[in-house]
């Protein structure tokens, strides 16, 4: 019962640590796109359109399961850009779908790096991710997928 506790403890700590890291992000006007808009020039004004055309997914709560037990929680930001000649806002009308697509592929399928309870597989994520967001939102919709954050209910950050 202890060790389901700490685990608990440890969850809700890593979320309010997360939430509040992307509260200051935004405050301060950093967190994504922020390398772009250093760029600047024509670069750093086409990102900042991609990024207007994109629906996040923070905090997607990542079991870690080895040998049958919960080893940890993995806490998982994505982007996902809508594709252009797409209406974004049909689109992001079905966010509550695309959430829910996401926080089942989150839990039906291994993510974590087999050798780092800490690590997320990134290349496997997006996979997972893209076919999740293909499901709730239609091929046509889903442009390119990034990991904009990782954090560890351990204590690891990304």
């Amino acid at each position: 019962m202890n060790r389901k506790h700490a685990l608990a403890r440890a969850m809700a700590a890593a979320l309010i640590a997360s939430t509040l890291l992307a509260g200051l992000a935004n405050a301060s006007g950093g967190g994504g796109g922020s390398a772009e808009k250093e760029k600047g020039g024509a670069a750093g004004e086409e990102g900042e359109a991609t990024t207007a055309r994109s629906m996040d997914a923070p905090y997607l709560a990542v079991p870690v399961v080895r040998d049958g037990q919960l080893a940890n929680y993995l806490f998982v930001s994505i982007r996902i850009e809508v594709a252009p000649g797409v209406d974004l806002w049909q689109t992001r009308e079905k966010a509550h779908f695309l959430r829910d697509a996401l926080v089942r592929a989150s839990h039906a399928n291994d993510l974590a790096d087999p050798s780092d309870n800490n690590a997320l597989n990134e290349a496997r994520a997006i996979e997972v991710y893209r076919a999740a967001a293909i499901q709730a939102l239609g091929a046509q919709a889903v442009g390119a997928i990034s990991i904009v954050a990782t954090y560890s209910s351990q204590g690891g950050g990304v």
